[in-house]
């Protein structure tokens, strides 16, 4: 099918309608329907200038989404493969940051409530914990292992793992 500006500024608005996509998202969906490279940068600039085609606030609502969950590092990678730039990301967490003066986001809470979800679905004997420090070196690796994987920083798990292990001792 052969488009003109008409029908792939259609398409392209019927995607946006979809879900939000990035700039790149955007343009590798529309050079896959063999849309010229010249009608593909004409589409995306209205789209820009018309504001229903944003990276920053793109990132803005995908940190919003998965900071819950992930932390910075992984959602900063997810980003840069959806085809975000370094600075537009940067600007989406200074602005996050910006908008949130009353309730900031806290990862170490964050931390903390994914920790105690993967301790209480993973088996730990605490007895065995107080006296072999290899069970408790590879409980600990365990642990920092699975918050690394979601994207946090290595000293906040180091304080997070240390604290929660440590909490198990005193409650008794």
């Amino acid at each position: 099918m052969v488009y003109n500006y008409e029908k792939g500024l259609d398409y392209a608005l019927y995607l946006l309608s979809l879900q939000m996509r990035t700039v790149k998202q955007l343009e590798d969906k529309l050079a896959s329907k063999e849309m010229s490279p010249e009608l593909i940068a004409k589409i995306v600039g209205f789209l820009k200038e018309v504001k229903y085609l944003d990276d920053v606030t793109y990132a803005q609502y995908f940190i919003r989404s998965r900071r819950v969950k992930y932390g910075e590092y992984r959602i900063k990678m997810a980003l840069k493969q959806k085809g975000v730039s370094n600075h537009d990301i940067e600007d989406a967490f200074l602005k996050l940051q910006d908008d949130e003066v009353g309730e900031p986001h806290d990862p170490e809470e964050a931390i903390r409530i994914i920790l105690d979800k993967k301790i209480a679905s993973t088996t730990i004997d605490w007895d065995r914990l107080k006296t072999d420090y290899k069970y408790k070196y590879s409980i600990y690796q365990k642990l920092a292992s699975f918050l690394a994987n979601r994207g946090f920083s290595s000293s906040i798990i180091k304080s997070a793992v240390s604290e929660r292990l440590a909490e198990e001792f005193v409650d008794e």
